[in-house]
């Protein structure tokens, strides 16, 4: 009996054994998820050890069959070394169809369980149709206002990737991308693009790029912006700055898109403008350019203003004009008073464009107090007092000043001579002045005990007036004595103070005999010596007028001609009698001949010794036996001329020019050294 249980023992642990060992079934390598393209060829790998069942594979939990051709699916077959356990699935040619998920199967046996291998997902991609940017491939939008773009790519498995890009740079922001169902497990990718288009936008390109795992490079479309928008207006004056009664011209240079407007009669007209004057419109004027004429000052700083409408809208642009003028005083103080001590502010307030430079100066002075609209004394003495010159200059538009007088008040100042003259026994006067704010309240003289302000006190009379300058008090002394030339006192009060000051009377000295007689000896002198002045002038200017007046003549030297000592030579002149007395000596070795212009036929009459004579000599020449010169005329013939003396020749010739003063300007002639 033990022995029949040990044998059943072994033999049921051998079945134990032996069904172990067909359960040993498993997968080696099971199949990996995978995407192709459509069109490529792709395998499945399974590996199984121990195989016991029958190996399948399904797709989409269909079964695909377990022979190795898998017949019914022709592009489909089961490869691989059979005794290795490899049962892989080879897809050639796949087709969208063949997208799906998987598995590699081991049926059970009596003794094993079946097994089954992850699922592998095969992806199929397919490339989607061309993008297409629905707009068209221009957009007209408005700048400022969004518009939404939208690109699409159609039929794509997966959906296609969409990127927007302007200027070679990628848009990021403002973009919805969404997917739609396109049956077939394609997919249809849309991106819309919010649009803030700006004006330089304006001609730019859009670009959408559509990408998918089943195409090798992107593909694109375009569209052009067209932005349209409302006239970008600038108004310009020319010149910048107008001088005033000139004239200006403002443009108003506008961009528009479009450039053209619809009117109401549906033509079509450019950009229409509109020209206003500080808000006001200015009827008639709807020209681009608007012409102003005689500028005046008080249209500085006016705002001119431009409309500018197109299709899209209005625009405006504003110029403010800027006219040069010259300085105009606004507000000045013409009279500043205040005490001694206390503080002073004069005030000069100028317009002008551009904006005047003041100066303060004292009148009679250049030097430079302060500048600005006014001029300030902390502490002010009467030091201070007098007129003050404020100046404003407007560089190219001239200047202009205004006076400040400054009173500052203070005690009296009295500015009268400390010493006073009058003559002993005539009426003498005694002048104290007063010159300073406020006037005085009271003035007074007093001298030996004596005190007067106004009136008379035996031969003393005091009186007082206002004259250029201050307050006057005149002491008047009738008859003066030499006990009248003294010191007196005068005394000057005001609501400040008073003053004294010493006025010292003296005599008037007689004028010495012998003052007076130099005096009339050097008038006298001075008096000859003006008149001798005015006779050397005078005579100067008489000498000037003959010589002015006489002809010149030609001087020529002629080289080895001699005149005949006994020639004579006849001189007309009312002594011409006396003159036929005297034989002159005769001439030098070297001769001069005064000769008239060739040019001057009438010579005849116009001989230097005045009249024509009366019978023309032979050889035409006459001897100034003085001098040794020969005088003679091209013309006339005079060397059969009576002798001459040199007493009557020299009377003849003072005769001759003295003559020649007296007519009218002839011809002038030349002097010639031969």
């Amino acid at each position: 009996m033990r022995q029949l249980a040990s044998i059943v023992a072994c033999l049921a642990l051998a079945g134990l054994i032996t069904r172990g060992s067909a359960q040993n079934q498993v997968f080696r390598e099971e199949p990996e998820s995978v995407a192709v393209r459509l069109g490529e060829t792709v395998t499945l790998n399974c590996a199984i050890d121990n195989v016991a069942g029958i190996v399948q594979w399904t797709k989409d939990n269909f079964a695909l069959g377990s022979d190795r051709a898998l017949p019914g699916y022709p592009r489909l077959t089961i490869t691989g070394d059979v005794n290795r356990g490899q049962y892989n699935l080879r897809i050639e040619g796949t087709l969208l169809e063949d997208d799906g998920t998987y598995q590699c199967q081991a049926s059970p046996t009596e003794n094993q369980e079946g097994i089954r291998s992850q699922n592998a997902q095969l992806t199929v991609y397919l490339p989607p149709d061309d993008p297409v940017i629905e707009e068209g491939s221009s957009i007209s939008v408005i700048a400022g206002q969004p518009k939404n773009v939208t690109c699409r790519a159609n039929n794509g498995k997966p959906a296609a990737t969409l990127t927007w890009w302007k200027d070679g740079q990628e848009i990021t922001e403002g973009i919805t991308y969404i997917t739609e169902d396109a049956g077939d497990k394609k997919k249809n990718g849309v991106s819309i693009l919010t649009l803030n288009p700006a004006l330089d936008d304006h001609g730019k390109v859009l670009l959408c790029k559509s990408s998918n795992p089943a195409m090798d490079d992107t593909k694109e479309t375009t569209t052009q912006l067209n932005v349209e928008h409302t006239p970008v207006v600038v108004v310009q004056a020319s010149p910048p700055l107008v001088e005033e009664g000139s004239s200006v011209s403002l443009s108003c240079e506008s961009r528009a898109n479009p450039g053209e407007v619809r009117s109401s009669s549906g033509s079509r007209n450019d950009v229409s403008y509109k020209w206003k004057k500080d808000g006001a419109v200015l009827a008639g004027e709807n020209g681009r350019v608007l012409r102003l004429n005689n500028v005046l000052r008080e249209d500085n700083q006016r705002v001119f203003t431009c409309d500018a409408t197109n299709a899209v809208g209005t625009n405006s642009a504003n110029i403010t004009l800027s006219v040069q003028y010259g300085p105009e005083a606004l507000k000045t103080t013409e009279q500043v008073i205040v005490d001694r001590g206390t503080s002073a502010t004069l005030v000069c307030q100028w317009n002008g464009n551009p904006v005047p430079t003041i100066m303060w100066t004292k009148k009679g002075s250049s030097t430079v107090l302060g500048t600005g609209d006014s001029l300030t004394f902390p502490i002010v003495n009467q030091s201070h007092s007098g007129t003050y010159v404020c100046t404003a200059v407007v560089p190219g538009s001239g200047e202009a000043s205004k006076e400040v007088v400054l009173i500052v008040n203070g005690p009296p100042i009295i500015s009268s001579f400390e010493v006073q003259y009058a003559s002993n026994g005539a009426e003498g006067q005694i002048e104290c002045l007063s010159s300073n704010s406020p006037p005085p309240s009271r003035m007074a003289w007093t001298w030996n005990g004596v005190m007067l302000e106004t009136g008379t006190d035996g031969r003393f009379t005091a009186e007082q007036r206002d004259v250029h300058g201050g307050r006057l008090t005149v002491l008047t002394v009738s008859k003066v004595q030499s006990d009248d030339f003294a010191d007196y006192n005068c005394t000057v009060w005001n609501r400040l103070g008073s003053t004294t000051k010493i006025i010292s009377l003296r005599q008037k000295e007689p004028l010495p005999l012998a003052a007076i007689v130099g005096g009339a000896v050097a008038a006298l002198v001075l008096i000859l010596v003006i008149v001798l002045l005015v006779f050397v002038f005078c005579h100067r200017q008489r000498k000037k007028q003959g010589a002015s007046n006489e002809s010149i003549t030609r001087l020529e030297v002629r080289e080895g001609q001699e005149t005949p000592p006994k020639e004579k030579v006849e001189i007309i002149h009312r002594d011409h009698e006396a003159a036929k007395d005297k034989v002159p000596p005769p001439p030098p070795q070297r001769k001069y001949y005064i000769t008239a212009d060739y040019d001057d036929r009438d010579f005849s009459s116009k001989t230097s010794l005045g009249a024509p004579p009366p019978w023309t000599p032979p050889g035409g020449t006459y001897q100034d036996y003085k001098n040794g010169n020969l005088y003679s005329n091209p013309y006339n013939n005079y060397s059969s001329y009576p002798p001459v003396s040199e007493h009557s020749y020299e009377r003849a010739s003072i005769a001759s020019r003295a003559s020649r003063a007296s007519e009218a300007p002839k011809k002038q002639r030349m002097m010639t050294h031969v």
